[in-house]
């Protein structure tokens, strides 16, 4: 299969899942290329049009380089033809916190989203908090890469400290949030955080970061009804449309401004979402 890297210029108004471990045998994802094409099977037919394949990419446990991940996406392509499986997919990585990240990325090490060079998809440690992440957000801004924060709403530490994700995200930090995060299915306190953020205009993408056919399967759709729930049809469609195709286009994001944390107000609709699972915010 050839396909332009390029997605089309026009308004899409089709749904591209940002974060997806649907490549085979490369990290904790799909297991083989039947499980690949099943993962691409369902994520078609529930109305997903792209993905954009990210591998975890962890110094020394998952050394997914550049070149190793276009390559099998490269035969992900040509079997998605051959099965005619109409799903446009897209080269990225799942990059952990490194030292010379910055330098992995300008040398093309490693990959950012869609290989423009443009957006990195940056994950945390589980189980800490660097504390020089203001530095190392505004080091890859400096080289003109914006990062792209990956479920920041399943991080122990960032639940216990929104603020902080509120003064990245006024350094030009961009964030994604998980489908399944939405739907409880890590747990009420991380819905709960996750509504926080939407709330707060401190959540700007929504992708499954599918691992298989179960639990975080490729399904947007349920996630994004969640999220028009939250904060309307239009925005939420922004999160799963307009956002993340700019994105792998490498262009800027039209995003709106982060409501201060310390002017919460719960709107009737976010009120009504909560009240869904016996939820009574403060």
């Amino acid at each position: 299969m050839t396909e332009d890297r390029n997605p089309p210029d026009e308004k899409t108004d089709r749904i591209l899942d940002l974060h997806n471990h649907i490549l085979p045998g490369l990290d904790d994802g799909a297991d083989d290329w039947p499980q690949s094409l099943a993962m691409a099977r369902l994520a078609v037919d529930d109305g997903v049009s792209g993905i954009v394949c990210t591998p975890h990419w962890i110094s020394g446990f998952y050394d997914n380089t550049a070149e190793m991940v276009l390559d099998r996406l490269e035969s992900f392509r040509r079997k998605l033809a051959e099965e005619r499986i109409p799903l446009s997919v897209y080269p990225g990585s799942e990059l952990r916190l490194d030292a010379d990240l910055t330098g992995k990325i300008k040398s093309k090490e490693v990959l950012t989203l869609n290989d423009t060079g443009r957006y990195a998809l940056i994950e945390f440690p589980d189980r800490f908090l660097p504390g020089n992440m203001d530095h190392v957000f505004w080091q890859l801004q400096s080289n003109e890469i914006t990062p792209v924060l990956s479920h920041p709403e399943r991080h122990g530490h960032l639940m216990r400290n929104a603020p902080l994700i509120y003064r990245w995200v006024e350094m030009g930090v961009l964030v994604q949030i998980t489908s399944a995060s939405l739907l409880g299915r890590f747990g009420s306190e991380v819905r709960k955080f996750s509504v926080l953020l939407m709330a707060h205009n401190l959540a700007h993408i929504l992708a499954t970061d599918a691992h298989g056919l179960h639990v975080r399967t490729p399904r947007l759709s349920d996630g994004l009804s969640a999220a028009v729930s939250i904060v309307g049809e239009e925005s939420a469609r922004r999160m799963v449309d307009e956002t993340p195709w700019s994105i792998i286009r490498g262009e800027p994001v039209r995003l709106p401004d982060p409501v201060p944390l310390r002017k919460a107000s719960v709107n009737s609709p976010l009120r009504r979402f909560f009240s869904l699972f016996g939820v009574h915010p403060h």
